[in-house]
């Protein structure tokens, strides 16, 4: 079955608008109205909603001036919203979500226990993103704030290697160095060995497989889906066969160099001794 998006829409408008209940009770019951829809055959309708629902409670409580007491909900529903934009692939939101979030952290005395159930899903969602900046930042920020919380341990020392890693390979990292103080930097080196920060410093590769320097630049996050979608719409009828994957490439290399002025290495030029198919 599918669903009638507008008249949801209107629904969650309504209960938003309601200002003669709590802003409290219009979130629980915006929540309970979606949560009590039947679901649609077509998983992006009910991504949509999921989009809908959250931007508009968003809207709702800047529309308010929500006071302190909201900045948990805030942060909450923008942490849903990003996860929802990525279940639907639709990345380039996400950017802006992660810098009002990162925003409200650092301006305000947002709890500890907010930004930690928050603050990691939304990083894993930006992971899921070319946006490598933005990623370094709330790792920076996360790691600052466990710190200032007295709670910077080995359960965050997966993401202090990433921080690490990422500060070698970004571009300009070291513009938020006023953040990266030096109790912090001694917090996050004690984490590690001497041999295993002599590691990420001679292999700060991400992933399995390495990828071109270009690919840490703030320029490549710039242009990155708007060249994705001018293949797509390229090869949006081509049979994806054995090989597909360096016509691809391929292709992508030309568009990057002759209008973008990009020099670009495929995964399989820098990564020779793997087999592509």
């Amino acid at each position: 079955m599918t669903i009638d998006i507008a008249g949801i829409k209107d629904k969650f408008k309504k209960i938003a608008s309601d200002t003669s209940r709590e802003i409290e009770d219009r979130i629980e019951d915006a929540i309970s109205f979606r949560n009590n829809l039947e679901e649609s055959s077509d998983n992006n309708e009910n991504l949509k909603v999921d989009e809908i629902c959250y931007t508009i409670l968003i809207e709702m409580l800047h529309n308010e001036n929500a006071t302190m007491s909201n900045i948990s909900d805030l942060i909450a529903l923008y942490t849903l919203l990003a996860e929802t934009l990525a279940e639907e692939e639709n990345y380039i939101p996400i950017k802006e979500i992660a810098y009002e979030v990162r925003e409200m952290i650092r301006i305000n005395m947002v709890p500890w226990d907010v930004i930690k159930e928050n603050l990691p899903r939304l990083i894993d969602t930006v992971n899921e993103t070319v946006f490598r900046h933005t990623d370094y930042d709330l790792h920076l920020l996360l790691l600052k704030k466990a710190f200032e919380a007295d709670d910077l341990n080995e359960e965050f020392k997966g993401r202090a290697r990433h921080l690490l890693k990422l500060r070698i390979l970004l571009e300009d990292a070291d513009r938020h160095d006023w953040m990266l103080d030096k109790p912090l930097q001694d917090r996050i080196a004690g984490l590690f060995t001497p041999e295993e920060l002599m590691k990420i410093i001679l292999k700060p590769q991400i992933g399995h497989l390495r990828q071109d320097p270009v690919e840490y630049t703030c320029r490549w996050e710039e242009i990155y889906y708007e060249v994705e979608n001018r293949l797509k719409e390229r090869f949006a009828n081509v049979h994806r066969q054995m090989g597909f994957c360096f016509r691809y490439w391929n292709a992508k290399r030309e568009l990057l160099k002759d209008e973008y002025g990009i020099e670009w290495k495929s995964p399989s030029q820098m990564n020779p001794r793997v087999k592509f198919d």
